[in-house]
């Protein structure tokens, strides 16, 4: 299957279709939530790449090296998908590779727990800025724990090439299928949590 498409039906599945759970099930009108639902997937693929490499960079300086060249943005005007990348020096060590190789899905853990805490009824009202927080603490990181195993499945010797390397091919899945349990597990209560959501505000009386 061309990657283009394999990625494609990734977003649709993991950022396009839980965002279009989570309004159609709320009590928002649909001149409302149109315009979110077109544009937070919009604004997720410029956002997803751009974290995920500074993650590495971040990653790169926390264990002493040096980052000679980054590529935060690919040129999806081009039909660019997930050509982003650094380029590092001064990382010998298993540990520090690590270190660097793991950063992403570090912060896409704490993101998720993060989004578990942050996430409720109470949080806010504004249809747009819940599914855009939804999508950056909770959609992101199902993405990221989806794409880059498929495509390590597929022969890409990215980040979990290099964990697998380290740590066993075991220990590298058993990550993988833990960390994407809690993504669906953290998405899937939130969209719960948002069932038929806004409740309509009472109705004052003046005495």
């Amino acid at each position: 299957m061309n990657n283009n498409i394999l990625i494609t039906l990734e977003i649709l599945l993991v950022v396009v279709t839980p965002l279009v759970f989570l309004y159609l099930k709320g009590n928002w009108p649909l001149r409302t939530i149109i315009p979110c639902i077109v544009s937070i997937p919009v604004l997720w693929y410029p956002t997803y790449a751009p974290l995920h490499e500074l993650s590495h960079v971040a990653g790169t300086y926390l264990v002493g090296g040096k980052v000679t060249y980054m590529k935060l943005i690919p040129r999806f005007w081009l039909g660019e998908y997930g050509r982003a990348w650094i380029n590092s020096e001064g990382i010998t060590e298993h540990w520090q590779q690590l270190v660097t190789s793991g950063s992403p899905y570090i912060l896409d853990l704490v993101c998720i727990v993060v989004g578990m805490f942050v996430l409720r009824r109470s949080f806010s009202r504004n249809p747009f800025v819940l599914g855009l927080v939804f999508m950056v603490l909770c959609l992101r990181p199902a993405f990221d724990f989806l794409c880059e195993p498929i495509a390590f499945l597929l022969g890409d010797r990215g980040d979990f090439y290099a964990i697998q390397g380290i740590i066993g091919s075991f220990l590298t899945w058993l990550f993988i299928a833990l960390s994407f349990g809690l993504c669906l597990l953290s998405v899937l209560r939130i969209l719960r949590r948002f069932v038929r959501f806004p409740e309509p505000l009472p109705l004052q009386t003046k005495i």
